[in-house]
């Protein structure tokens, strides 16, 4: 019997030493909660991004502009020339903006990456806003750019971009959002571009702020939606990339300004269809700043249920990107206000979210948040995030594992 004590009293000793808590709840990944550890989260601003990107940043994306297997950032810079971080591998990032890129395009509000002529490697447009030339840098193979602007034949107050093959003749296209008639570009398929606006898609004169492009009918055509100062807009694609406006069928009305700053398409309710999210803003009189969470009944149609899926949120939301947060096949919710601060929104399961950025994210982080970026930009398999931010002050966390 005194053996057996010594024995229990030792195990003891050796469970204490290792800081091992055999009571510590789970956190579903095996682990214990955040909260008795560290956070997941760790800002590596400071140590991680040059100083020469700290200009006011309206967008970011995250691209492989090189080749070689690691995720770098093309920045949209507010009245300065764009930028181009490569990253290391290790997420530890160089501005080698002069060296690739010689578009000298300023006040851009959007980025899109794609493949626009069709040789392989990833391309970039800059949508501008007061009417200045949008930039399209064309990739030469080694992750630098020629400048071929001219063949964008249209300018506008330029807010937003994304690509599609609206034409189905296997080339990117362009749509792109604007305060004012948005446009849709085709692609002849060297990166030539054509004004197909008039022929395509129905007049809009609202200030768009953010676009979306997906098939939320589930008929295999891309659709587009908008998210508008005024009420936004649900394009659906006929059958030949030809739009009409069932905005008022399928998506709730409100009888008030929408000021919708973010709009994003994801499968949230885990039942094979996309949903939207739209983040919310209220600089207006009479707009609601609480963002909204839209199911799709699998045809298109949508109904409102954010009161019971989401978290209160009456911030002024000026981004958001869905990822898989916590690694257990659902997809969580990163939020960006621009008056300050993240919200990380775990999603319970099918769709109905909690907030958890206290024990996420660092404390005192109040970046003003214009665009954020998840990718896994250290490589070892955890989404991290870049935040494009209204001070300049861009801010990089790494996820631990």
């Amino acid at each position: 019997m005194e053996r057996q004590m010594l024995l229990l009293f030792i195990t003891g000793l050796l469970i204490s030493s290792c800081g091992w808590n055999l009571n510590a709840p789970d956190n579903g990944n095996g682990g214990s909660d955040p909260g008795d550890e560290t956070l997941y989260f760790e800002d590596v601003s400071s140590s991680n991004l040059p100083d020469s990107a700290n200009l006011r940043t309206n967008a970011s994306t995250a691209v492989d502009n090189n080749n070689n297997g690691n995720i770098d950032l093309v920045l949209a810079i507010e009245s300065s020339n764009n930028k181009i971080l490569i990253n290391d591998g290790n997420a530890k990032f160089t501005d080698e903006t002069s060296n690739r890129l010689t578009t000298q395009n300023t006040n851009s509000q959007d980025i899109t990456a794609a493949d626009f002529n069709n040789d392989g490697n990833i391309d970039l447009f800059f949508a501008s806003e007061q009417n200045q030339s949008s930039g399209l840098a064309i990739n030469n193979g080694s992750g630098t750019f020629s400048d071929l602007s001219n063949r964008i034949p249209v300018t506008g107050n330029f807010t937003s971009s994304g690509s599609l093959d609206f034409d189905n003749d296997g080339s990117i296209d362009l749509f792109i959002g604007n305060r004012g008639q948005n446009q849709l570009l085709a692609n002849n398929g060297n990166a030539f571009f054509n004004n197909q606006t008039s022929q395509r898609l129905p007049q809009n004169f609202d200030n768009t702020f953010d676009i979306a492009i997906g098939d939320i009918t589930g008929n295999n055509l891309i659709d587009l939606l908008t998210a508008n100062q005024g009420p936004n807009i649900v394009l659906i694609n006929t059958g030949t990339g030809f739009y009409t406006n069932q905005s008022g069928n399928r998506i709730p009305y409100i009888n008030a300004p929408e000021e919708s700053r973010s709009i994003l398409l994801a499968d949230i309710a885990n039942d094979s269809d996309l949903d939207i999210y739209y983040g919310n803003s209220a600089f207006q009189e009479n707009a609601n700043p609480k963002d909204r969470l839209l199911i799709n009944d699998g045809r298109g149609y949508f109904s409102d249920q954010t009161a019971d899926r989401l978290p209160a949120i009456t911030t002024h939301t000026f981004t958001a990107e869905f990822a898989d947060l916590d690694n257990d096949r659902d997809l969580d919710l990163i939020v960006g206000n621009y008056d300050g601060g993240l919200r990380i929104l775990l999603n319970n399961r099918n769709g109905y979210y909690s907030d958890q950025s206290t024990d996420w994210l660092p404390d005192n982080f109040t970046p003003l948040a214009l665009d954020i970026e998840v990718n896994d930009f250290n490589g070892d398999n955890l989404p991290d995030i870049y935040i494009a931010t209204q001070d300049g002050q861009n801010r990089l966390l790494l996820q631990r594992n």
